[in-house]
């Protein structure tokens, strides 16, 4: 275990933080954190409009109204219908604060782009007004949104660098200054995209958007939320995590616009009156990580009833408050976890077989799916449960979870317990030797 410890510290811990420093996956992550606030803000409004319970239900339709829910419902809309833009918008921002150029013209920039490559719908039977479709500025133009915000933003930063620009005199305020310097890289950039759709619209596909879909983004998807990229996924956390890279928001950052379409679709059937489609979205993970990576609130419950060791108990007593709001750092290194070859291997396993369990009772219908509602990652497990599937057989499923998850930590948390007590003794035993020569 210790050979495999070293390889991973040498191999895998340089090329985690180069991938963790890469600007363009620096980029993204740092625009869905922007963005999270509001999704959020939205998946509690459609909780609120459409909590599982039919006395709830009655009493809100009788309190305000037959179409309290639809009003309520408008802000969430708003948010996920056209995330899209909001994403591309930040995207080409983030990347922009990398070097150090005009975050808001980079930004602007992206979104125009992102917009030129959409097609606007005329409606003759209205007056001939036109229309955006919601379709492709939602979830599913992600993919368009955020790639194409990283290669505008790299095209205009690299023509700023060969200073094909408009030079204004001296004096001229630094803000007039910018805005004219990027005249010209925008100009280019713009031109380029409008080709790329002209292009497009010249071949079965019509939009770059149902290329990258049908072509990149579905197959892609299909794979990264299946169960075997939900096993890939809790296994590159953890064994990050293994050597002490805080590989959470690293792999979300990557994956999440994969589960975003996931949970979209859920919210949509959920609103439908029908059962989600989905079983892999982010809100199956936040059953799983239950106190954090390695849902180690399984390690502190095994270590409260059954270590011990002094030290083995304090370090539980200290943990368990943070635990339940799945902060798990002072249990990864006061235990410690990292790159301990005795607890690395359940805080490897664990994750697995709970993905495992989970993905199999929601296949057959024995737990409801998640209904793509976003939560706060420190929510309380249990509480977590119910509210990501709207139904007490997730909190029944994470209860589970918790009790599985402690029977496979408890042997190895024995041996470590073991030695740790007997380092204890053997420290007690000194210390009493050495008293009993003083006196």
């Amino acid at each position: 275990m210790n050979n495999v410890l070293g390889f991973l510290e040498a191999k895998l811990m340089p090329l985690a933080a180069k991938t963790a420093q890469q600007r363009h996956l620096g980029a993204i992550r740092g625009a869905y954190v922007s963005f999270m606030p509001f999704i959020i803000v939205g998946s509690i409004l459609l909780v609120i409009s459409s909590f599982p319970n039919q006395t709830y239900q009655q009493f809100m339709s009788q309190a305000f109204g037959e179409s309290w829910s639809a009003i309520i419902e408008i802000p969430f809309n708003a948010v996920f219908s056209t995330m899209s833009l909001f994403i591309g918008f930040l995207v080409a921002f983030r990347l922009a604060e990398y070097y150090n150029e005009d975050r808001i013209s980079c930004g602007i920039l992206g979104l125009v782009c992102f917009l030129i490559l959409t097609p606007f719908i005329k409606v003759a039977e209205n007056g001939g007004i036109t229309v955006i479709p919601v379709e492709w500025i939602g979830t599913k133009g992600l993919f368009v949104a955020m790639i194409g915000s990283l290669i505008w933003t790299e095209l205009f930063c690299w023509l700023k660098r060969k200073k094909l620009v408009i030079k204004m005199p001296d004096g001229v305020p630094p803000a007039v200054q910018e805005s004219f310097a990027a005249l010209i890289p925008a100009l280019v950039v713009m031109i380029l995209v409008l080709i790329i759709r002209i292009a497009f619209e010249n071949t079965h596909y019509t939009t770059i958007h149902q290329f990258i879909y049908e072509v990149v983004a579905t197959p892609v998807r299909h794979y990264g939320t299946s169960y075997f990229g939900a096993l890939m996924t809790v296994f590159s956390i953890t064994i990050l995590w293994s050597v002490g890279i805080n590989s959470g928001s690293m792999i979300n950052g990557i994956i999440r616009p994969l589960w975003m379409e996931n949970q979209t679709d859920n919210i949509a059937a959920i609103q439908a009156g029908v059962t989600p489609p989905h079983i892999i979205t982010e809100q199956f993970f936040d059953m799983i990580w239950m106190g954090g990576a390695g849902a180690t609130l399984s390690l502190v419950i095994a270590m409260l009833i059954f270590a011990r060791s002094k030290n083995m108990r304090e370090v539980a007593r200290l943990g368990a408050g943070a635990s339940i709001f799945n902060i798990n750092e002072p249990i990864l290194f006061g235990l410690p976890v990292i790159m301990n070859p005795i607890m690395l291997i359940p805080f490897n396993l664990v994750p697995l077989v709970l993905v495992t369990i989970q993905y199999a009772a929601m296949k057959v219908g024995a737990v409801a799916v998640t209904t793509g509602v976003f939560i706060p990652w420190t929510l309380p497990p249990v509480i977590s449960g119910f509210i990501v599937t709207g139904h007490l057989s997730g909190s029944v499923m994470q209860i589970l979870n918790l009790l599985i998850g402690a029977m496979l930590y408890l042997p190895f948390m024995r041996i470590v317990d073991k030695q740790y007590r007997a380092a204890e003794i053997t420290s007690s035993a000194a210390a009493d030797n050495t008293l009993a020569k003083q006196e």
